[in-house]
């Protein structure tokens, strides 16, 4: 399964109408914060955004993405968007660039009637990122900067809460620890270290709330970072460039602020898959959601501060899948799972799974009763732990029984 399902975020880009300033988010006249509900999926952070006040859509809530972005050019069409121009956008992947029209006088609405007007929106010509087939739910959107520019944005993972503070009246509790944070080109960046030959390494990475991985580093494009001693191929994500290709190894210690991390899961892009997008603001790479989700974090953009406290994940193993499968929900309805990918020596080439089989069951889970991100779970539950798979091969159903195998 990858452990990195997207890392999206996107070159820098002006979409403001010219002649027109953009307005942003508001809270409620005389709110100083509002509190919704939000979901996950792989570490991601969806929530719910209603477009000219007609369809609310689900939008994953991104760091990364400068500008909102709605995947589904059948929605402008619906909700008859104004699209002004035609631009050319880069972002990881092996593609070079894809196409993107630019809307504009977009409302834009969050729960707790917290509204922006007259926005700038991306939408794609085509729907490159498959949010559908990889989540396994029907999500359509990307919106980032904009919310964080505006609140202090506290996301409560435990408890899938996100609270949006005024900045003017949000106060911290004493002594509540926070790491420096600094803005390029609108992205948050922060530096962290890891243990090198028991050298601390210090590395500059984008904290990026749109990616599900622990660490993306760029090995191959830098000096002083080196190959961890053992990795595997993985198919790490999909993001606007396409795919992205690289591999998987460990980090013996990490450390964020004061807080430490051991073995944890790092992710290395294929040359050309990624690293011309990291070099755009940061040297080494991101920070994604398997290491925010072992936190309570609150970012402040108007300080420049990242609050870290602890959350009851923090001291979770970091586990890669054990099964050897890639798994992708299939059909419109979003009803059926499909093996997109299957890896070399592993327990699912050992029992003959193959890419293209149908699964109607994982340990009796499917997509009626229960969620892509749970199944995933599944296959990287703990090392040794018994897989029953049902599938259905050209009409043929079969029984596949293995052990997960800890590869990495």
């Amino acid at each position: 399964m990858n452990k990195i399902w997207f890392s999206i975020f996107l070159t820098l880009i002006t979409i403001t109408s010219q002649g027109q300033s953009r307005i942003g988010f508001a809270l409620p006249t005389g709110v100083k914060k509002v509190q919704m509900n939000f979901e996950q999926f792989n570490n991601l952070i969806v929530i719910p955004v209603k477009v000219n006040h007609f369809f609310t859509l689900k939008f994953i809530l991104d760091t990364g993405a400068e500008s909102a972005i709605l995947t589904e050019k059948v929605f402008a069409e619906l909700l008859n968007l104004n699209l002004v121009r035609t631009i050319r956008v880069s972002g990881p992947g092996l593609r070079d660039s894809i196409t993107a029209h630019v809307a504009n006088n977009v409302t834009l609405t969050l729960p707790g009637q917290v509204e922006a007007n007259l926005m700038s929106m991306l939408v794609l010509e085509e729907d490159y990122l498959e949010l559908k087939k990889n989540l396994g739910d029907e999500i359509f959107g990307i919106i980032g900067y904009d919310v964080f520019s505006r609140f202090v944005v506290d996301i409560n993972y435990t408890e899938n809460k996100l609270t949006l503070y005024d900045p003017k009246f949000f106060k911290p509790k004493k002594r509540m620890p926070w790491v420096d944070m600094s803005l390029v080109d609108t992205k948050p960046y922060v530096i962290s270290y890891f243990k090198q030959n028991e050298e601390k390494i210090p590395i500059r990475l984008m904290v990026d709330t749109g990616a599900s991985h622990a660490l993306l580093l760029d090995v191959n494009n830098t000096d002083d970072l080196e190959y961890p001693e053992k990795t595997i191929y993985a198919r790490l994500g999909q993001g606007l460039g396409g795919e992205i290709p690289g591999e998987v190894g460990r980090l013996s210690s990490y450390t964020i602020n004061d807080y430490q991390f051991e073995n944890v899961l790092v992710s290395i892009p294929s040359t050309g898959a990624y690293s011309n997008v990291i070099k755009r603001g940061s040297r080494h790479g991101t920070l994604g959601g398997e290491i925010l989700t072992r936190f309570h974090p609150i970012f402040d953009y108007s300080k420049q501060r990242i609050y870290l406290r602890k959350s009851p994940a923090f001291n979770n193993a970091f586990e890669f899948d054990m099964s050897g499968i890639n798994v992708a929900a299939s059909s419109n309805a979003l009803d059926t799972l499909i093996v997109i990918d299957v890896r070399e020596k592993t327990p699912a080439k050992e029992v003959d799974i193959r890419v293209g089989d149908k699964i109607m069951s994982v340990n009796g889970k499917n997509l009626y009763n229960s969620s892509l991100t749970e199944i995933n779970m599944i296959l990287r539950r703990r090392n040794d732990y018994k897989i029953k798979i049902k599938i259905n091969r050209g009409g043929e159903i079969l029984t596949k029984k293995f052990r997960l195998k800890r590869m990495i």
